[in-house]
């Protein structure tokens, strides 16, 4: 039986006009507890962030200079700058932070998202830019601000998430595959069932297949560029799939059976801090 049990990372994008994350966070090393907690925060949303804990994998042996221009400049629909005077004195931050205004500056457009943490003036970033000051603002307000700054940018630029199913994202590896050819088991509930019998339903850009009982999901194909997180699922192509019990497909042209392994995180929204 042939098996899927590896992480794939690399990131194939679709087109020019398509950003990898919804938001980049630039921030110092001394911020980085309230980066994290806003970096799980977003996620828990249903965004893709690049913050850089999320993907040390991927940033392991890159030359990260021109990596994160290109990131800061060109991956992100938005970046989110936590101000301080510990980031007015980092020479990485000051790097991101002019890739940023790059990109602003070229788009002439409301892509640089200033957090002030206290009260540090940055060169580049004017006091007539909005801001949002962190010590006089709910947690819970400044993440609710980020998903309206975002869903209003994917209105404005007419991106509509929609359904994607398992079948799409096999088919260059299996081109008569159907959901009546894949099994799966809901960990809930331990019952086998085929694809068809799943309820499909959208998430914020994830498809989920959803327990014919109705338990929980069992299966996420997560939406173009999202980050797979080493146990968390498999980047194919484009998508990344997240399956909470292994998934068995068996086609007619098919001699042997091919299983997709589960993963121990795949449906975690945010990730674990590594220990």
């Amino acid at each position: 039986m042939a098996k899927i049990g590896f992480d794939l990372n690399h990131k194939d994008i679709l087109s020019k006009s398509m950003h990898t994350y919804d938001i980049a966070i630039s921030f110092a090393g001394e911020d980085r507890e309230i980066a994290e907690k806003l970096a799980n925060s977003i996620v828990l949303k249903g965004f893709n962030v690049f913050y850089d804990d999320y993907e040390k994998a991927n940033l392991w042996g890159k030359n990260l200079y021109d990596h994160l221009i290109k990131i800061y400049r060109d991956e992100a629909k938005y970046c989110l700058i936590l101000i301080s005077n510990n980031y007015a004195k980092k020479l990485w931050t000051n790097h991101e932070r002019r890739a940023a205004q790059t990109r602003a500056i070229k788009e002439n457009c409301e892509y640089i998202l200033p957090l002030k943490l206290d009260d540090t003036d940055i060169d580049g970033i004017l006091d007539t830019v909005g801001y949002i000051e962190y010590n006089h603002t709910k947690f819970e307000e400044i993440i609710n601000l980020i998903e309206e700054k975002i869903q209003k940018f994917n209105e404005d630029h007419g991106i509509d998430y929609s359904i994607i199913e398992l079948a799409t994202v096999l088919k260059d590896a299996f081109p008569e595959f159907t959901a009546a050819d894949a099994t799966t088991k809901c960990p809930t509930c331990e019952t086998y069932q085929s694809l068809t019998e799943t309820k499909l339903q959208l998430d914020n850009g994830d498809t989920l297949y959803i327990c014919k009982n109705g338990c929980q999901p069992i299966i996420v194909i997560s939406r173009p560029e999202i980050v797979a997180w080493p146990g968390r699922g498999y980047r194919i192509g484009n998508f990344v799939i997240r399956n909470a019990s292994d998934i068995l497909i068996q086609t007619n042209e098919m001699k042997n059976p091919f299983k997709i392994l589960a993963r121990k995180a795949a449906l975690m929204k945010a990730k674990p801090n590594d220990k």
